[in-house]
């Protein structure tokens, strides 16, 4: 199977200190992801940082404030595909706007008032870092991106790495940037979206699919009274990290933290480092583990695994993790056709079948696939219902069993 992963000399995953871009003030334009606000408007901006894995620090991005959710949904990707259609709409009008705007600020000079400070749509007041207003508006290549190019990757980001907890990163062969929306569906509407724009015919193409999820639960034997992180690599590019913890004076230390990483490029093996939070630059001990190893196992595969130290020493640590490493073989949408009508028509009696047969460990996962082959067929609301009703009747006359199946 051919994979939708390109090629590119372009990391794979943003730096921790790169710029994360509102996407309330994007919209997709004929294949272009352009700036929307205007250029009194688009000023960069400090914004705190927060969420689970995150580092506390802060940093310099696009354009604003948050908008209000209703006006930032006139603006988003759905908004913008759906009103294309009409010629007359007016979103055509503020296209030929926005091309207008583009042009005029390539032409524009640089301002040769200078202004001390600069205020922002919520009326805070940012301190200028520079004497030219200019300076603070985004470079013409962050207010437009062309996404009709070859390679064109866009991937769910980790909170950990930038900062903010829904991102999404857009690589193309110009560079990569970072965009920041409000909640996760947001985010996920946003990249659907993007990659059909990308790739269009994309339901009716075979891909392979890479998604990795870790639980990291703790360590042993460490350095005592040291505040450390693990970082999580895939062929040598770091793509999430833990919180920063203080490892207890026995040297155990506890983190507890999931990893869902999904969209990923292709990778062989997965490094777990240990890194003091005053010297991230300096491992203070890793693992690598091969991913067909985690592959393999049809269950998520759990064990301690000893780390190996620069220096060496008495106690070797170790780290327990949890993991299972996903490729998923997508065929075009017309092959799954018949499976998807027998679902939606024989839901009831394939769930009787397989009820008594399969482990329990098998049918979460089941369930979760039945559910959402069913939502795309509108048949998700009945299929609960009728399941409901079913557990009523089976257990009529015993109400203490009601709702403890899984």
């Amino acid at each position: 199977p051919v994979s939708t992963h390109g090629t590119s000399s372009i990391p794979l995953a943003p730096a921790p200190d790169a710029p994360v871009w509102d996407v309330s003030n994007f919209s997709l334009v004929d294949g272009h992801l352009v700036l929307m606000g205007r250029d009194e408007e688009a000023l960069c901006r400090s914004r705190n940082r927060t969420g689970s894995s995150i580092s506390e620090s802060t940093n310099l991005h696009s354009a604003g404030g948050r908008r209000d959710p209703d006006e930032r949904s006139t603006r988003g990707a759905g908004r913008s595909t759906e009103s294309e259609t009409s010629p007359t709409s007016q979103f055509s009008n503020v296209k030929g706007l926005l091309w207008k705007r583009l042009r005029e600020r390539k032409g524009r000079g640089i301002p040769k008032a200078e202004t001390p400070a600069v205020t922002v749509l919520d009326g805070e007041r940012v301190p200028s870092r520079s004497g030219s207003r200019e300076s603070l508006l985004p470079p013409p290549s962050a207010a437009e991106l062309d996404l009709t190019g070859d390679n064109v990757i866009i991937r769910p980001v980790h909170g950990s790495i930038v900062g903010e907890k829904f991102c999404f990163q857009i690589i193309t062969g110009e560079g990569s940037r970072s965009f920041g929306c409000t909640s996760l569906a947001e985010r996920d509407r946003w990249i659907e979206n993007l990659r059909r724009t990308v790739q269009p015919n994309k339901d009716n193409c075979e891909r392979l699919e890479l998604a990795l999820s870790l639980w990291v639960y703790e360590a042993r034997d460490l350095p005592p009274r040291r505040r450390l992180r693990c970082h999580l690599h895939l062929d040598g590019t770091l793509f999430a990290r833990t919180t920063a913890k203080m490892a207890g004076p026995d040297g155990e230390l506890f983190w507890g933290e999931l990893f869902q990483l999904a969209a990923l490029p292709p990778a062989r093996a997965l490094t777990l480092t240990l890194c003091r939070d005053d010297h991230p630059g300096q491992p203070v001990a890793s693992i690598t583990v091969p991913l067909a190893e985690l592959a393999a196992a049809r269950q998520p595969l759990e064990r301690w695994y000893p780390l190996s130290c620069p220096g060496g020493g008495e106690r070797v640590p170790s780290v327990r993790v949890r993991g299972r490493y996903r490729e998923v073989r997508v065929l075009p949408i017309v092959r799954y056709k018949e499976l998807a009508e027998f679902i939606t028509f024989h839901y009831r009696e394939l769930c009787a079948r397989l009820e008594p047969t399969i482990a329990v460990r098998h049918k979460e996962e089941l369930a979760g696939a039945l559910v959402r082959v069913l939502q795309s067929t509108g048949k998700a609301k009945s299929f609960l219902i009728d399941l409901g009703v079913a557990e009523l009747d089976r257990f009529d006359d015993r109400e203490a069993l009601i709702f403890r199946e899984n």
